[in-house]
């Protein structure tokens, strides 16, 4: 039996992961630092600029792009892991549950 993975769990954890790091980032940029790679991801992520409203468009833009890109390779990871594995009891086979 093989672990699969919480789709949507990965994909969130994904998402909030690149979309609060580009938040940060464009916040930051307007201190002098990352100035470039804003320029670059601006390319991509329409409204993006270093100022507090552009670092939260980016870091919306960046949450939605970071949820689909761990959202795919969730879904094909259990989609070719096999089999679905039983659920995994926290009692140990020999403890029964008080009365």
């Amino acid at each position: 039996m093989t672990t699969r993975l919480r789709v949507v769990s990965v994909a969130l954890a994904a998402g909030l992961t690149w979309g609060f790091g580009v938040l940060l980032l464009g916040w930051v940029s307007g201190g002098g630092w990352g100035g470039r790679l804003v320029d670059v991801l601006s390319s991509v992520y329409v409204g993006y600029a270093p100022t507090f409203l552009g670092g939260l468009i980016g870091g919306a833009w960046a949450f939605v792009d970071g949820f689909v890109a761990g959202l795919v390779p969730a879904f094909f990871y259990n989609a070719f892991a096999g089999p679905r594995s039983e659920p995994v009891s926290i009692l140990k086979q020999t403890e029964q549950p008080a009365h």
